[in-house]
């Protein structure tokens, strides 16, 4: 299949770094497992892949949940555990959500599935007596479009996230329908439209949208829309856009101590 969506949206060919990129995620997050307390494979379900791994801050600290990307298809939980480490150091608590992948449940399923993790997450860190004084949700890629349509839904009893941290997210789901994905999500026009962040009118408390300027212009547009969205519903949001990164390489922000990322949500989702 070809044209500008194809290329927009599919585009490992783009990058040849990729693999290498994504063996030094899995080896950093190895380390950081080894390096911090955490509690691994919580489970939230029956599904093997309906499990979350904890990594505790500290007393009244924000909570983080991190969902990871893939397209819904593919990546796991275990290779994403370096994002924990810059937030843990500056006494964040951090849940990094697993789920099950396409095909082998629906789309509306896999989306249930991580506001289930995040909900016994958030009440795994209540039970440790963390009390965390805000939560916030994080995510990348697929992962940012899940973050945020579950920053769009109603969260009684925990109560409302305080933010949004959308990392190179889709908010609209609609162009995937004409590519060469579109088949794997299930899904016409209307559940489409149903399940993209872009579509609902629910969006409160505080959205940081960041892209790389060496992505696509479709992931670029996604992120401009979605912070005009955000902020024509009275929510507050900031789009930022990370130089030279890409669509693969712009988690390496986290690999760091200090890195924009982090210091963008200590600034703006972060203080009272």
């Amino acid at each position: 299949m070809t044209g500008a969506a194809e290329e927009g949206y599919v585009f490992r060919h783009r990058y040849p770094e990729r693999e290498a990129i994504y063996r030094s995620f899995a080896d950093r997050s190895a380390e950081t497992r080894a390096a911090l307390l955490c509690r691994n494979d919580v489970a939230y379900g029956t599904h093997p892949r309906q499990r979350f791994d904890l990594f505790p801050g500290t007393p009244h600290g924000p909570v983080l949940i991190f969902i990871h990307g893939g397209y819904w298809r593919s990546q796991a939980k275990e290779s994403f555990s370096f994002v924990a480490r810059p937030f843990v150091e500056q006494g964040c608590s951090v849940a990094i959500i697993g789920y099950p992948l396409l095909p082998d449940i629906s789309f509306s399923a896999l989306c249930e599935s991580v506001r289930t993790g995040t909900a016994a997450a958030l009440a795994a860190i209540e039970e440790m007596g963390l009390y965390p004084r805000f939560w916030a949700l994080c995510g990348h890629s697929a992962g940012g479009h899940l973050a945020a349509l579950l920053a769009a839904t109603d969260w009684s009893p925990h109560g409302p996230p305080r933010g949004c941290l959308a990392i190179s997210g889709i908010f609209d789901l609609e162009p995937l329908l004409t590519t060469s994905l579109g088949g794997m999500l299930g899904l016409d026009s209307a559940a489409a439209a149903a399940f993209s962040p872009l579509r609902i009118d629910h969006c409160r408390g505080r959205l940081l949208a960041v892209v790389g300027s060496a992505e696509t212009e479709a992931f670029q547009a996604q992120s401009r829309a979605y912070a005009a969205h955000w902020s024509a519903q009275g929510g507050e949001a900031r789009l930022i856009q990370l130089k030279h990164r890409h669509h693969y390489d712009i988690l390496c922000d986290f690999m760091q101590s200090r890195s924009e990322l982090v210091d963008h949500f200590q600034t703006f989702i972060a203080p009272d």
